[in-house]
């Protein structure tokens, strides 16, 4: 069960962070930044969050609660892949890539780590880890397909992410429960501890593209609604039919109720496909989940 109150004062501390970040970026800071510190937290410090999150005593009921996860998450990424060929087909054709991708990938890596790890600490972000596999699964293959049909290099790409890496190294870590040098552990440990400032600054630069009429914009409230409130509540009629334990289905409900992805307005910047409404709507179902996570934790507590 989630304690409502926790929840409040997390959501008020990642709010204060993510104004920090909409400050700098309106004031001080220019996309050059705003992409370096991207890279920095993908390929560095959210790396080393999850091999810490892995470094913890497996028990069965964890261990039943990872395996749940994982089936959940690939339920819920075959499902989205369907949502994405029925729910769009009157939408404008430039934009439908951007809606498929951002109903496949939300931005549970930046944003839901924190708040797993805010609400369930070390479990919650292995958890988190885990949960994140079939959706870079899906990223990598059917997500960019969306834009570009070309896939050469597909597999070397998931091989190769610094985050798929990492938490095979977290596995075997904890299946062998083998401690790492204390000089290479502090280290990991030192970065990894950065990730919910760091992430929530960076969704606050994120967040500082919105305009007032994305609010009013028909098709980013559509796909604001489908990402924050139809996707999440199917996990939980999942979560709910198969009986899982509360531990799976918070993590795997608060998880599908994170906002649009931002590799989306990357993506359909590369292929000029309807790159400022992939901003908006980036941008909107950021600021709108600052809502619609304490609702869902409202409902599962």
């Amino acid at each position: 069960m989630i304690d409502l109150i926790n929840l409040l004062n997390l959501q008020g501390e990642l709010f204060l962070l993510l104004a920090a970040g909409f400050f700098f970026r309106k004031r001080i800071v220019g996309e050059s930044f705003e992409r370096g510190l991207t890279d920095v937290i993908l390929d560095l410090i959210l790396p080393c969050n999850i091999v810490t999150s892995f470094q913890i005593e497996m028990n069965a009921q964890l261990l039943h609660s990872t395996f749940s996860v994982l089936v959940v998450s690939m339920v819920n990424q075959l499902s989205c892949l369907a949502l994405g060929l029925v729910l769009y087909r009157r939408c404008a054709r430039e934009k439908q890539p951007v809606m498929k991708y951002g109903s496949l990938c939300s931005n549970c890596g930046f944003l839901g780590t924190p708040v797993a790890e805010g609400i369930w600490g070390a479990q919650g972000v292995m958890l988190t880890s885990v949960y994140l596999i079939p959706q870079r699964i899906f990223m990598w293959s059917a997500g960019v397909g969306f834009f570009h049909r070309e896939k050469k290099n597909m597999a070397v790409k998931l091989l190769t992410n610094p985050c798929i890496l990492a938490s095979a190294a977290g596995l075997v870590l904890m299946a062998t429960q083998a401690p790492l040098p204390v000089f290479l552990d502090k280290t990991i440990r030192a970065f990894g501890q950065c990730n919910t400032g760091m992430s929530m600054f960076l969704i606050g630069m994120i967040a500082s593209r919105i305009k007032p009429q994305d609010f009013v914009d028909r098709d980013v409230l559509y796909l604001c609604a489908i990402r924050l409130i139809l996707i999440p509540l199917l996990v939980l009629l999942v979560c709910r039919l198969f009986a899982a334990d509360q531990l799976t289905t918070g993590v795997a409900v608060l998880l599908a109720a994170m906002p649009v992805a931002g590799t989306s307005a990357v993506l359909a910047a590369r292929y000029d496909a309807a790159p400022e409404y992939a901003a908006s709507a980036v941008a909107a179902s950021t600021v709108l989940s600052l809502v619609a996570i304490p609702v869902w934790g409202l409902i599962l507590s």
